[in-house]
């Protein structure tokens, strides 16, 4: 095969499996090692976005630390494996050509998260159905196992959604009209009620703060008029268990996943405490929870494999220094994504705004949950980063090439 053909195929398969990780993770990881495959095949000298090298190397280098430092090491090794998921970075920073194979991947990421909302909400009127014929109550039953598309898990398939949500609305409020049909409008809202629907609380605020991003960059004058009414209306307008279910962010008396996560709170501060420099080893926080749990503190009815906090999560489980490292990383893609921002050119802004919008929004929605242990999302928001700092280094192809 010739050198032409390789690189074309390389991305045909880079963005076949950024997309199809909305759908199957299987799938999506096959694809990916197989755009690799032809990468390597291709013997082109691979580059890697200079921000993130040392960031990237510093987590990676104290995540082994850790792992050497823990009683347990080979319980941690599923963390070894997931740095492999690092390899997204290089792949999509070296596979696409120009710029409108990226620009038809992230629309392809936005109609595969357009049919696994409708997906979804398919999901939802099947529960409300089957639940109203058994005549039980809708919000207690629902509670318990919320829908959640193509992947196994109501928190995956929101923060999934949630990324796609940050594309979307960069894409429609930065790029060119003509770039955007008004097809792409109707996407909006088949996602946000598929969000609304999946019940994921922490989800929501991480969504909630990064379209108060974009809106900021984009209509400052109106963004405190437009925000504040749609959030009201969305509220005044919900049917009573979809209020009930927002009032119950702020329930920290009865709602048992809300005291749930404040022991947690303790418990990994204790953790952290004990072992501030290397925690207790990747792997760890779960089967070691209730050794660090204070005695005097019930155990609400939840999930305790993990803290339910990126942040918190990182530090009890790496050491202080990783969730150091951790911070940096995101200030690199943040900082990269402003730079992209400020050009003149609508596709540069839309790219950079959606790059900071996605990493807002994971940070918020990461305060809540533990998404960057769920490989589906993760991998899901590399890509876009990756297709950021991508869009960076063609454009200064084109103007070296000038």
């Amino acid at each position: 095969m010739n050198a032409r053909r390789l690189e074309s195929l390389t991305a045909l398969l880079t963005a076949l499996g950024t997309i199809a990780v909305l759908f199957s993770i299987a799938i999506s990881q096959t694809l990916i090692a197989l755009g690799l495959l032809c990468l390597l095949m291709s013997r082109r000298p691979l580059a890697f976005p200079t921000r993130l090298r040392y960031p990237l190397l510093a987590f990676l280098g104290w995540t082994l630390l850790s792992l050497a430092f823990s009683d347990a090491p080979f319980s941690g090794l599923s963390q070894v494996r997931k740095i492999f998921l690092f390899l997204i970075l290089v792949l999509v920073y070296n596979a696409y050509q120009d710029r409108w194979q990226l620009q038809r991947t992230f629309q392809g990421i936005v109609l595969a998260g357009t049919i696994a909302a409708i997906y979804g909400l398919g999901q939802f009127v099947y529960d409300y159905e089957a639940l109203k014929r058994m005549s039980r109550p809708f919000y207690q039953n629902y509670i318990t196992h919320q829908i959640s598309g193509f992947m196994s898990h109501w928190l995956t398939f929101g923060g999934e959604l949630m990324l796609v949500v940050m594309v979307l609305v960069a894409l429609l409020l930065f790029f060119r009209p003509e770039e955007m049909s008004r097809w792409w409008w109707l996407c909006l809202p088949a996602i946000v009620v598929a969000l609304l629907a999946s019940f994921t609380r922490g989800i929501w605020l991480g969504t909630l703060a990064g379209a108060t991003y974009l809106l900021a960059r984009s209509r400052r004058r109106i963004l405190w008029l437009v925000l504040p009414s749609a959030v009201l209306l969305i509220y005044f307008t919900a049917p009573r268990w979809l209020q009930q279910r927002e009032r119950s962010i702020f329930d920290v008396e009865t709602d048992s996943s809300n005291r749930a996560r404040l022991v947690m709170l303790q418990t990994g501060l204790a953790m952290i405490g004990a072992h501030p420099w290397f925690g207790v080893g990747p792997e760890r926080v779960g089967p070691e929870f209730l050794l660090y749990k204070p005695a005097s503190v019930g155990l609400p009815p939840a999930w305790y494999g993990h803290l339910h906090n990126d942040f918190l999560q990182i530090a009890a489980e790496r050491g202080i220094p990783c969730l150091v490292i951790l911070l940096w990383l995101f200030y690199e893609v943040m900082l990269e994504g402003l730079s992209l921002a400020r050009s003149q050119q609508a596709e540069e802004r839309a790219m950079g705004h959606g790059g900071v919008a996605a990493t807002v929004a994971l940070v918020v929605a990461g305060m809540f949950e533990f998404n960057l242990g769920d490989s589906e999302v993760f991998m899901l928001y590399l890509s876009i980063i990756a297709g950021v700092f991508t869009w960076s280094r063609l454009g200064k192809e084109v103007t070296s090439e000038k």
